[in-house]
């Protein structure tokens, strides 16, 4: 048949890096932002230029979604990525004792600061930031808005800015890169500094620090991929002990301002994000800091996540961290269904769903074909995967892989699905081919693919999987698969760029949704699209690509 193709932008959509996506080192450029809930605005901070694999990025969900696009001076897309707004928090209180969740609850940030790392093209003439407001109960979007436009002289004037003395001294006095498996540019950097600690306190908070660290290097999921991260640890000074504490009249002079309570929720600590980057910056280029844990100096239990991950020394604070490391390192939705339940799309996470048809469940290809769906509670092994109803704050609807994990609550298991998604981002930082053993004790074959579920409102509207490309570097055999809607007509096309424009070197257009592609592919960048003809509806692809 003889189809009108769409036709793509030179370069549109190159590096719209998200988190779960392959990361390839590269060219980056470093964006410090703030982001003003009052001023509804954003402007520029800081920025770093340098070659490295980009740190992982909070996607958008439901609550809330920052559209970040890079435009050349003709007003071409250059690139686009959706982030988690940072003026927004998913603020959570777990038992200390039972690590179930006992309150949860979205805050508006006044003022946030965060990082992110986009590509360095030479083309780039501004950087355009707008807001995706929360999807409503219809499945419906309001409008974007936009919320700043930074231009190419406002990041070359910073990049080309020499460090300005400060006349007030530096509260950081130090650092030591704990834990070292490799250079900043090819590992994931978590850097763990401390507020609270005055300088009489040092050997204290190096101390809590390395108890901090053997914390996570303890659990299995981060000990099975030591080799991809570095730990460093940055010596703070405070003027005084102890962190704010307003439900007991506490105040104290800190370095980053931490303080329990934070809005009203007794057990959530939050840090000041400008003075917890501007403490790392000075001991770290800007790959080195792919996440920030804040810890406070008090044993009373609390913690927090988001851009600025928080925790105090609370002997049960470490399982509290290692689950806000699940959202920002790993983009994994809460599997609890306390809070409030937001629209009715399919969730962006890969560890919760609406679909109840094993085809089309992210995680179906693991669910054994004797395991019901939905999975009744209580008849299984723990860690076994199915389709539990309630998760992502939802009490029906939407569905999780597993009875319980870290995710629902703590103190449990990752579970195989989390674990899966976990290695995958994990294995970006890899630079020896290494890979994580897989946690079950009788792990199924594989073929090495990749099976993502979506859906197409429309004829004329496509995705791409991965999003943007993958770099396949020594060449071989791709393969898709599509099964799509009967009642639609969707396409499967495989583009590579070709230095200049995204070409189709592949295709499958039959009449119907249900499509397949095997093609024998040379080194270079690839993306496969499902594109509707006609129709719309939901989709399932499963596609495996060398490496």
């Amino acid at each position: 048949m003889n189809r009108k193709h769409h036709i793509r932008l030179a370069g549109a959509t190159m590096l719209a890096l998200a988190l779960g996506g392959t990361a390839h080192a590269g060219n980056y450029l470093t964006l410090r932002l703030e982001a003003n809930a009052a001023r509804g605005d954003i402007t520029l901070v800081n920025a770093e230029r340098g070659n490295f694999t980009p740190h992982p990025q909070l996607p958008g969900d439901s609550r809330g979604t920052l559209q970040v696009t890079g435009r050349d001076r003709h007003g071409r897309t250059l690139f686009s990525r959706e982030i988690r707004d940072p003026r927004l928090l998913h603020a959570e209180s777990f038992n200390p004792v039972t690590g179930r969740i006992e309150q949860a609850q979205d805050i508006v940030l006044a003022r946030q600061q965060f990082e992110i790392q986009l590509p360095d093209n030479a083309a780039l003439a501004n950087v355009q930031v707008s807001m995706h407001p929360a999807t409503t109960n219809a499945g419906l979007h309001a409008a974007a808005i936009p919320l700043g436009s930074i231009g190419i002289g406002q990041i070359q004037q910073l990049l080309q800015r020499k460090p300005r003395q400060s006349a007030q001294a530096s509260p950081v006095i130090g650092s030591e890169l704990v834990v070292n498996n490799g250079p900043s540019s090819k590992r994931l950097d978590i850097v763990i500094m401390g507020d609270g600690y005055t300088s009489a306190e040092m050997g204290k908070w190096r101390s809590d620090a390395q108890k901090v660290v053997n914390g996570l290097m303890s659990d299995p999921l981060f000990a099975a991929n030591a080799r991809a991260f570095n730990i460093r640890r940055v010596d703070v000074v405070s003027a005084q002990s102890g962190i704010d504490d307003p439900p007991y009249n506490i105040y104290r002079n800190t370095a980053l301002n931490a303080t329990m309570a934070c809005s009203g929720i007794d057990r959530l600590v939050c840090a000041d994000s400008n003075l917890a980057y501007d403490a790392a910056a000075q001991v770290t280029t800007a790959d080195g800091r792919d996440v920030i844990l804040v810890v406070g100096n008090t044993t009373r239990y609390g913690g927090g996540g988001g851009y600025i991950a928080t925790m105090t020394m609370h002997s049960a604070a470490t399982e509290l961290a290692l689950h806000e490391l699940g959202h920002t390192l790993f983009g994994l939705a809460d599997e609890y269904d306390y809070g409030s339940c937001y629209g009715n799309s399919e969730p962006s996470a890969p560890n919760v769903t609406r679909q109840t048809q094993r085809g089309y469940i992210k995680w179906g290809s693991q669910i054994a074909g004797s395991t019901p769906l939905p999975t009744p509670v209580g008849r299984y092994a723990l860690g076994t995967v199915g389709l539990f109803q309630g998760g992502n704050y939802c009490a029906s609807g939407v569905y999780r892989p597993t009875e319980n994990s870290k995710m629902r609550n703590l103190g449990y298991p990752w579970d195989a699905v989390n674990w899966g998604v976990a290695t995958r981002i994990f294995n970006n930082y890899k630079d020896d081919g290494s890979q994580t053993p897989d946690p079950q004790p009788n792990p199924q074959p594989g073929d090495g693919s990749s099976t993502v579920s979506g859906s197409l409102s429309g004829s004329g509207t496509y995705a791409d999987h991965p999003d943007p490309y993958k770099n396949v570097t020594t060449g071989g055999t791709i393969k898709a698969t599509l099964k799509g809607p009967a009642n639609a007509d969707f396409e499967l096309h495989l583009y590579r760029w070709n230095g200049s424009s995204w070409q189709i070197v592949a295709k499958s257009e039959s009449p119907t949704s249900n499509e397949s592609i095997s093609y024998n592919a040379s080194p270079g960048y690839y993306t496969v699209e499902v594109y509707s003809y006609g129709g719309s509806g939901n989709y399932t692809l499963t596609y495996s690509m060398p490496n």
